[in-house]
């Protein structure tokens, strides 16, 4: 699991754990999550210490069979993109580097398996236009065409890659908003929902664990918005 520790990354290391996988939590910070069996620090944007963490992973539990990755840098909101510096885009970007890199990494193994899951954690923004938020759903949008393309040419070997894509969440433990740009998009995206509350990091991990679970479901995006319309 890679992203482990923000909200979504612990309900999903949490749920899986729970249907008896070994999860290996995968941070910058390396901090210890609730439900994992090894908690280990990683760079995604740097490849040797990705195959390092990869390696160690390997060699106590054996080949990787399942990769989450909710792993991104922190978003840039409230940017237009007429406004966007290089280096903010840059930034951006790396996650979308860091996911080919963590596939790059891993389906090779499922490979040899024969069997395999990966599931990308997006976001609803890549389809739904906000204002300021065009970097961000930008690299998230590349991502998930990264894992729509890998679920066609990895099939063949039993290897299914899916994309999760969030709305706004919102962590019952930690219901503050971040800043005022997020307060007022929430309360723009609060008018579009059609379910009572906004999805919780729960519900998303619900999602992660039905991909996870299904070898027929692959090339799949599913929206956990809330009953927010997505023109995709």
């Amino acid at each position: 699991m890679a992203g482990a520790t923000g909200p979504i990354g612990r309900a999903v290391v949490r749920a899986l754990a729970s249907d008896g996988a070994r999860v290996v939590a995968l941070s910058r910070s390396g901090d210890q999550v609730r439900g994992c069996v090894q908690a280990l620090a990683c760079d995604l944007g740097d490849r040797t210490a990705l195959d390092d963490a990869v390696s160690t992973v390997e060699s106590t539990w054996g080949p990787v069979e399942v990769l989450v990755n909710a792993a991104h840098p922190p978003p840039e909101l409230g940017t237009a993109v007429a406004d966007l510096s290089a280096r903010v885009l840059a930034d951006q970007l790396a996650g979308v580097a860091a996911h080919a890199a963590l596939c790059a990494r891993i389906v090779p193994g499922m490979r040899l398996l024969g069997r395999g899951r990966v599931v990308y954690v997006a976001g609803a923004s890549m389809a739904r236009p906000l204002p300021g938020g065009g970097g961000y759903a930008a690299a998230k949008a590349a991502g998930a065409v990264l894992t729509r393309h890998l679920a066609l040419e990895e099939g063949p070997a039993g290897i299914t890659a899916n994309v999760v894509a969030p709305g706004r969440v919102v962590d019952p433990a930690s219901p503050r908003e971040p800043s005022a740009h997020a307060a007022a998009l929430g309360q723009e995206l609060a008018q579009r929902i059609t379910l009572p509350t906004f999805p919780s990091p729960d519900d998303v991990a619900c999602a992660v664990c039905l991909l996870v679970a299904s070898p027929a479901l692959t090339g799949q995006t599913i929206w956990v918005t809330g009953g927010e319309p997505i023109a995709a």
